[in-house]
């Protein structure tokens, strides 16, 4: 059987629409974090370049679609990759992708009805192959490259790059009306492969987000809630934290910002479960309370992360408060039978070096964080 463009256009749309109501219902019921907002509007965006191929494909007044859906593929594509890194706590630089498409739509609608099908082709290409390429790069570094459920979606972005990469060399080569283009790189190859992103997306996304949503006892549940005695939630500490900058700046006190991050919780999870994971998290945020300085703020940001800031020490750097910790960690076993001790890796700022700004505060330690988790997990990193 054989099935005509405007019927796997159709059926393409039914399996984008699906996955992306499926995916953003699911996003909204958890923590519903930045990055997963950002995935969310690349899916809308997903739906609304199907309905554009629907409309350019079966109507002979519909030449506006190609600009449209020229510029949606490439935003969602974008998209998926400024979340990627949010999940990374990177800079999301949604800005880009938004320029992209832009500059692709005006590309694609300034040539009018004489432009046809494949107005502003070439430009969507380069756009689909530069965020593909970059969003299967930001998966296997930071939190991505420690989640499991991640490497479908590196294999399925490079596998979009390297078609979109070789459909614009045939396009420009040979032409549209080629049989090779036609055969192995036309709209039904292509609507084929764009099922497949979705899909995958969709799935794998879905699967490296926190499992639950709520706040409890203003612990965010990156481990289903967990309730820690003294450890607070991210919004409390943010305030809290603004509040001790202000005033640290007004009395030129230093302040001390350490990122703690569990390693391994994915496969401490496969090897002995989800309570043991969890008893793991609890073990490090009792520790970080335990061995913080008295006035330092603890909060669990989630997956395995901890904040800590505390006043500077006036005898010994910064990093004395994180090597206190580390040995602590490894004196304490997570379960006193098995005797597994958690690897904690630190990076840690201060305001003497990155400012008394909270928000470059928390780059600067989420950075010493990640060239801490490069150079080998359990180590600690200042920023400079």
């Amino acid at each position: 059987m054989i099935i005509d463009v405007q019927t796997l256009l159709v059926a393409a749309g039914i399996v984008v629409a699906i996955s992306a109501i499926s995916f953003i219902l699911s996003t909204t019921l958890r923590r519903n974090e930045s990055y997963g907002r950002t995935w969310c509007i690349a899916f809308v965006a997903g739906i609304l370049e199907t309905i554009a191929s629907i409309v350019l494909a079966t109507s002979p007044s519909g030449w506006w679609g190609s600009g449209v859906g020229n510029a949606a593929v490439v935003l969602a594509l974008g998209l998926m990759w400024s979340g990627c890194r949010q999940f990374n706590e990177r800079r999301s630089l949604v800005w880009i992708p938004l320029a992209a498409s832009l500059l692709v739509a005006a590309v694609s609608l300034l040539q009018g009805p004489q432009g046809g099908y494949w107005a502003g082709a070439v430009e969507m290409f380069v756009g689909v192959f530069v965020f593909a390429t970059l969003a299967g790069a930001e998966t296997i570094r930071g939190h991505m490259r420690r989640a499991i459920d991640a490497r479908a979606l590196t294999i399925v972005f490079w596998l979009v790059a390297l078609y979109y990469a070789v459909r614009c060399v045939i396009f420009v080569l040979a032409g549209e009306t080629s049989d090779l283009f036609s055969l192995y790189f036309g709209t039904i190859t292509t609507t084929l492969v764009a099922i497949v992103l979705v899909i995958v997306a969709a799935i794998s996304m879905t699967a490296i987000q926190p499992p639950t949503t709520g706040l409890l006892a203003g612990a965010r549940s990156g481990s289903r809630g967990l309730v820690i005695e003294g450890v607070s939630g991210p919004e409390t500490f943010e305030a809290q934290v603004r509040d001790w900058l202000v005033r640290s700046r007004r009395d030129h006190e230093t302040l001390v910002l350490l990122t703690l991050s569990v390693e391994g919780l994915d496969d401490i999870t496969s090897a002995f479960g989800r309570e043991f994971a969890d008893q793991t998290i609890r073990t490090v945020g009792r520790i970080a309370c335990e061995y913080s300085p008295a006035a330092a703020l603890v909060a669990h940001s989630g997956r395995g992360r901890f904040l800590v800031l505390t006043l500077a020490p006036s005898v010994g750097s910064a990093t004395t408060i994180a090597e206190r910790l580390q040995t602590a960690l490894v004196e304490t076993p997570v379960d006193t039978v098995q005797g597994i001790r958690a690897i904690t890796t630190i990076g840690l700022a201060t305001t003497d070096e990155s400012g008394y700004d909270y928000t470059e505060l928390v780059l600067a330690a989420g950075g010493a964080l990640r060239t801490a988790a490069e150079q080998k997990p359990g180590s600690i990193v200042a920023a400079s």
